[in-house]
């Protein structure tokens, strides 16, 4: 056995019903290394790491740490022995503050065994300090964004200081400044001889941050690779199977000189101010900008999540009057949300019942759903939309992320909408599911559906938009066209630079 290895798996194998999850897998990562785990959803790397953390107990197979063959019940095991594991769903008690969390079941007492609340504030305000993170103690996790909930979860993992790090999906809601204060923890980690073990959907960050990678599909060991000795495409084709041609279709051609989505000096106080922006028929339009610079407000108040102070939106010159998101349905305009688990899903709930949430009243008589037409408007629904789900009576809550999404867009579809929003379409979902929901969206604006979409994904912006909108302290900074979308370009005002070329 290799001194270096810090982490042997060896032919683990784990089953759930009807489900062969693992299959003889291997995997192994060295002392003091990025080692990314890759694959589809499904692939089985969320299984695998839960086994690893305690979460789940193999069917068969042997775990060793640094040598030694050990055994893991339960998280706690697994904690003991230096393994902790920032999950994609985030694991904080929201009305607790930042600090009840970080201490949570390992509280400080002072000397009667009351909990130390001075020492709690001090020793979280000391980390945040430490890692450059610029929030209160006190402040109650409810309150926080995403991104801020993302590197609280991270820096108490830190809190234990754990030996093998396991960071699923650690980027998806951060935007590119907090990224690369990842980066730089990860490095400083490793540097300590720390090891992380990486999974991502989005490639770059493989590439950018990660020494080695283990590729997994269906459930198989497929290969061990050096990062530095391997390119894009070839990744792409273990993981799939075959090379991915395009992730992004072919932009729009044939576009419309008549707005078919207008919306005119639009303003939600302390938030946006004066936004104005029009989309053709078969465009589809992006959202850029940084973390908290207005995107997700825009996208609400458009929706009727959040009441507009003042200003006006127009659907094919016709005004229309969305003032809550019932009235916004009414009108023709959907929100798939960002955090499809707590927004999007009826986690316990049946896939049928998911796609059906929203359009119940289109399926029933005096009140009574028609059962059997909710059994066929599912199947329709899991075929168009490809749903892997072996019937629509399956818990929504056991589906892949990518899955998890394409139900919470049928729900929206199934409304028949005109305006079609959406608020990180793509996170945590594996490449070739992104190539899938870019397809749909181009085909659902070619159909006549305006659709508008917010991403911190650049890339993803400038392959799947026609016209990007950037966004800077709650206004938009510029407007670029199709000839002049770049990742340069939505930075520069993203960032709030003057000279963009002309773009607005």
């Amino acid at each position: 056995m290799e001194s270096n290895l810090v982490l042997e798996m060896k032919n683990i194998s784990k089953s759930f019903p009807g489900v062969k999850a693992l299959k003889d897998v291997n995997f192994s990562c060295k002392k003091g290394s990025v080692h990314a785990l890759v694959g589809e959803n499904g692939a089985g790397k969320s299984t695998l790491l839960k086994i690893l953390s305690g979460e789940l107990e193999a069917d068969s197979g042997s775990i060793f740490i640094d040598g030694k063959s050990v055994h893991f019940k339960n998280p706690r095991d697994a904690q003991k022995l230096g393994i902790a594991m920032v999950h994609q769903e985030l694991k904080l008690l929201p009305e607790l503050s930042i600090g009840q969390n970080m201490f949570l079941n390992n509280e400080p007492r002072n000397f009667i065994r009351f909990i130390d609340k001075k020492k709690i504030y001090d020793d979280t305000k000391k980390m945040m300090d430490e890692y450059d993170m610029h929030l209160d103690p006190d402040d109650l996790v409810k309150d926080l964004s995403i991104a801020q909930k993302q590197m609280v979860e991270i820096l108490k993992l830190l809190s234990a200081s754990p030996e093998i790090i396991i960071l699923d999906e650690p980027t998806s809601s951060l935007a590119q400044e907090e990224v690369e204060k990842l980066y730089s923890i990860i490095r400083r980690l490793t540097k300590g001889g720390k090891t992380v073990i990486f999974i991502s959907h989005r490639l770059e960050e493989i590439f950018h941050i990660c020494s080695e990678a283990t590729v997994f599909k269906d459930g198989n060991f497929v290969k061990d690779v050096n990062i530095a000795e391997i390119d894009q495409d070839e990744l792409i084709r273990l993981m799939v199977g075959r090379p991915l041609i395009s992730l992004f279709p072919p932009k729009a051609k044939d576009v419309s000189s008549n707005a078919n989505f207008e919306v005119s000096n639009l303003s939600l106080a302390g938030k946006l101010k004066d936004i104005s922006f029009s989309i053709k028929k078969n465009e589809v339009l992006g959202i850029a900008g940084l973390e908290g610079h207005g995107q997700t407000e825009l996208l609400n108040c458009i929706a009727g999540v959040d009441a507009r102070d003042s200003g006006k939106i127009f659907i094919q010159s016709k005004e229309v009057f969305a003032h809550s998101p019932i009235q916004a349905i009414n009108e023709g305009i959907v929100l798939v949300p960002e955090d499809r688990k707590t927004q999007g899903l009826f986690l316990p709930l049946s896939v049928r019942e998911n796609l059906a949430a929203s359009s119940l009243n289109l399926r029933s008589i005096l009140g009574f759903m028609r059962k059997n037409k909710e059994i066929d408007f599912a199947k329709e629904f899991i075929k168009k939309l490809s749903i892997k789900a072996y019937n629509s009576d399956i818990q929504v809550g056991t589906l892949s992320g990518g899955n998890q999404q394409k139900v919470v867009l049928g729900k929206g579809l199934a409304v028949n909408p005109k305006v079609l929003l959406f608020n990180e379409p793509t996170r945590g979902i594996d490449v070739e599911t992104k190539a899938e929901f870019y397809k749909l969206i181009r085909g659902l604006s070619s159909e006549g559906l305006t659709v508008i979409l917010y991403s911190s994904d650049l890339v993803e912006l400038c392959g799947i938009s026609d016209k990007v909108v950037v966004m800077y302290e709650g206004k938009v900074s510029a407007i670029i066209e199709s000839k002049d979308i770049s990742e340069e370009n939505i930075m520069r005002a993203a960032t709030g630079i003057k000279d963009t070329g002309g773009l607005i």
